[in-house]
């Protein structure tokens, strides 16, 4: 019997920023090589994802905060999974933004993922709210 999982490119946080908020939940669903998914317009619809490494084209990061994910980037590296970031740096003050890192540590922080992957592996992108 054929498999009906095709290989895909796994976009990693358009709906929350998991590299910033469930770092650790998304390592442990690599671990177990699978995931699954909500619909968000129908909750009794579920999709299973598969993580293996063989199925797997790329993970594409989505996120305002890198850092947490930043340690599991060897683990990614070991399994041979490919994977880029797509990083928004905004600056705005806390008292728009509160759970985002503030301007210049947000650079700092994207100045040392692009020296730890490669700077083709991390693109700025600016999104006004």
């Amino acid at each position: 019997m054929k498999s009906r999982i095709k290989r895909q490119i796994v976009s990693v946080s358009r709906r929350t920023d998991i590299p910033a908020f469930y770092a650790e939940w998304f390592i442990n669903r690599v671990r177990a090589e699978y995931c699954v998914v909500v619909n968000p317009f129908n909750a009794n619809q579920l999709s299973y994802v598969s993580l293996k490494p063989k199925d797997v084209i790329a993970f594409v990061f989505w996120t305002r905060n890198p850092q947490p994910l930043i340690k599991y980037l060897p683990e990614l590296d070991k399994r041979k999974y490919k994977y880029y970031f797509q990083y928004t740096i905004i600056g705005y003050p806390k008292e728009i933004d509160p759970k985002c890192p503030s301007l210049d540590p947000a650079i700092k922080t994207f100045r040392e993922l692009s020296q730890l992957i490669g700077k083709g592996k991390v693109i700025w992108r600016y999104v006004p709210m």
